[in-house]
């Protein structure tokens, strides 16, 4: 009886260790063996009328770009921007703001677009950042202070202390920004610059 437990046993033992070692066959493949994970290329999503009707299929498009004089050197470009329908004759005005890499010159350029009501927004909130940023003098308890202005076509400004040192950043692109420095100091030409490009799509 005792013989008779112990093969009934030891079958049963076999059967759950040929069973684990076939299932763990099935998941412990080498990794030439296992499929590739899909690659997903994620494209940035169109928020701005300037990207809507440049992107838009079917359509002959007009671009004209209007160059904004600049004292920022290679890492900054501002244009501004009118983009025509040639059927309809629709018109959007914006501007295109292009930074290069700070960090990694060998990257593409970053780009976003602004429509024009951005645009106009931008040049009115630099005057009151300006003045804020100037009013820090990094004797209070906080640690850093920033400000902020983002525009929907992935075009960020940000102004920040940490300790006594100040620095203006610009980034462009939703997906992966370039992001380039400019002193907070020069803000006061960065409007001017937003400024003018107004004044080129006013009379455009």
């Amino acid at each position: 009886m005792g013989v008779l437990f112990h093969r009934a046993l030891t079958a049963v033992t076999l059967t759950l260790t040929l069973a684990a070692t076939h299932s763990t066959g099935a998941f412990a493949q080498s990794p030439a063996q296992r499929s590739p994970a899909p690659v997903v290329a994620l494209q940035p999503e169109i928020r701005t009328r300037v990207e809507a009707l440049l992107n838009t299929p079917g359509v002959a498009v007009a671009a004209d770009y209007y160059r904004i004089d600049m004292r920022f050197g290679p890492n900054l470009r501002i244009d501004a921007v009118v983009v025509a329908d040639i059927e309809s004759r629709t018109r959007i005005r914006g501007v295109r703001v292009q930074v290069r890499d700070d960090e990694n010159h060998a990257r593409p350029e970053g780009t976003s677009f602004l429509d024009m009501e951005e645009v106009a927004s931008l040049a009115r909130a630099l005057t009151p950042m300006t003045e804020l940023a100037e009013k820090w003098t990094g004797r209070d308890e906080r640690r850093s202070m920033e400000l902020l202005f983002t525009s929907a076509g992935g075009f960020r400004l940000a102004i920040r202390q940490f300790g006594r040192v100040q620095r203006a950043y610009l980034s462009t692109g939703q997906l992966d920004p370039s992001i380039t420095s400019i002193d907070v100091t020069e803000l006061v030409t960065l409007k001017q610059a937003f400024d003018q490009a107004l004044g080129i799509l006013t009379d455009k």
